[in-house]
C-alpha cells in the first residue's frame, strides 16, 4: 500500500533579514536539483498548482536595478503582490536564473 502524503498547508511567511523564505515542507524530500517530472509528481501528491512571480515584473526598474547590482542577495525590498485569485500561498521566494522569484502554490482537488 503506498504512503499517503500529508498535504502541504499554508504557513505565515517570516522571511529573513535579506527576504528570502521557504516553506520547510516544500519539496524537503529533494536535495537541490529536480527535474520537472519530481516537481510534477510532487505537486500531484500534494495536490497544488503552482505559479511564479518574477520580482523584475513585479517591481519598478530601480528596485530590481538596485537588486542586480548590489550583490544580488538582498531582495527585502520586494514587496510580492498577491494574486487577485483566492486560495494562492507562497511556497518559496528564492533566487533563479532570472533573478528572485517567489513560487505560489493553491489547492486543487483531485
Amino acid at each position: 500500500m503506498p504512503e499517503e502524503t500529508a498535504l502541504i498547508q499554508p504557513l505565515p511567511v517570516e522571511r529573513d533579514t535579506d527576504g528570502w523564505w521557504s516553506h520547510p515542507d516544500y519539496l524537503a524530500e529533494f536535495d537541490d536539483e529536480i527535474t520537472q517530472a519530481q516537481f510534477n509528481d510532487w505537486c500531484q501528491r500534494h495536490q497544488v498548482v503552482t505559479k511564479i512571480t518574477y520580482m523584475e515584473s513585479d517591481v519598478d526598474a530601480d528596485v530590481f536595478d538596485a537588486y542586480m547590482t548590489d550583490g544580488q542577495v538582498d531582495c527585502s525590498a520586494w514587496k510580492i503582490q498577491h494574486p487577485a485569485e483566492r486560495g494562492w500561498f507562497i511556497l518559496s521566494i528564492h533566487d533563479a536564473e532570472d533573478g528572485p522569484v517567489c513560487i505560489w502554490g493553491k489547492r486543487v482537488t483531485p
